[in-house]
């Protein structure tokens, strides 16, 4: 059985040789399972002022829709289809085949990755979809399939499982990178709660050096408490002191003469001290 990476490299060969058709705008449908969410209406802008001038130069991907015959689905090339409808254009040349599922979604993502970058979230949505759907799929052929690092793959399905104002700030696309949103995650709550709702008001995405700053002026915890045998108490060296002073202080204790030869006179007074 022939891996989804030798699929898609027998389907670009098969795609350029077939027939290119000029199809009707109004007897197309976007793909609803499309990992892209929004596209940026000023990028659609710009590509339709392109498409007014030179019209479309590479044909979209058609499959036909199953349940409307004469009809068909988009499997890449949404942004030329909506730029050709904002440029008034009532056709655009495409190639119609039939694609399977775990290919169109695969052909998509490639396509969004690397024409035109996805938000975040919609990637690690697409990711994890292409992984679900594709039998024998692993973060390490998806990686190969889209032109990325294993570790890419990881940190974007990783996004998946954040919560609170962190998901809330990746589906607002105020998180630009799976980095920035793991940094962030790790704030307290408060800390998070007022980088979103700043990110809010002012309308722009919360940087890394937001982050960076926050975390500097949270206070580093207590360091915890050592575990296990506990340490034994150092000890203290005695001062010296003169004969002099031995003398009076064994008289005044009552302890008599100072031993001649003696080598550890504070030893032998707290013997002799010590009931």
């Amino acid at each position: 059985m022939a891996s989804i990476l030798e699929e898609l490299e027998g389907l670009f060969p098969a795609a350029a040789a077939e027939s290119v058709y000029d199809v009707r705008l109004d007897a197309i449908s976007p793909d609803p399972l499309q990992p892209r969410k929004e596209i940026d209406p000023a990028e659609i802008d710009e590509l339709a002022l392109s498409i007014e001038s030179s019209g479309v130069l590479t044909p979209i991907l058609l499959r036909p829709n199953p349940e409307s015959p004469g009809r068909y689905v988009i499997v890449t090339g949404e942004r030329r289809y909506q730029a050709s409808r904002r440029a008034r254009r009532t056709s655009i040349p495409a190639i119609i085949r039939e694609v399977e599922p775990h290919l169109r979604l695969a052909l998509q993502l490639i396509e969004n990755v690397q024409r035109s970058g996805l938000r975040p979230m919609e990637t690690a949505q697409g990711v994890a979809a292409l992984l679900s759907s594709t039998p024998g799929l692993n973060q390490a052929g998806a990686a190969k399939l889209l032109g990325k690092s294993q570790p890419w793959i990881s940190q974007h399905l990783a996004m998946l499982d954040f919560k609170g104002a962190t998901s809330e700030a990746l589906a607002e696309d105020l998180l630009k990178s799976p980095e920035t949103a793991r940094r962030f995650d790790q704030l307290p709550p408060d800390d998070k709660r007022e980088l979103l709702e700043t990110a809010r008001s002012t309308h722009a995405p919360i940087t890394r050096t937001a982050v960076a700053a926050a975390h500097a002026d949270t206070p580093s915890p207590p360091p915890a408490k050592k575990t296990g045998r506990p340490q034994k108490p150092k000890m203290i060296p005695l001062p010296p002191v003169t004969a002099t002073q031995l003398t009076l202080l064994f008289e005044a204790l009552g302890l008599g003469p100072v031993p001649r030869g003696q080598t550890d006179i504070w030893e032998l007074l707290l013997s002799r001290l010590t009931p």
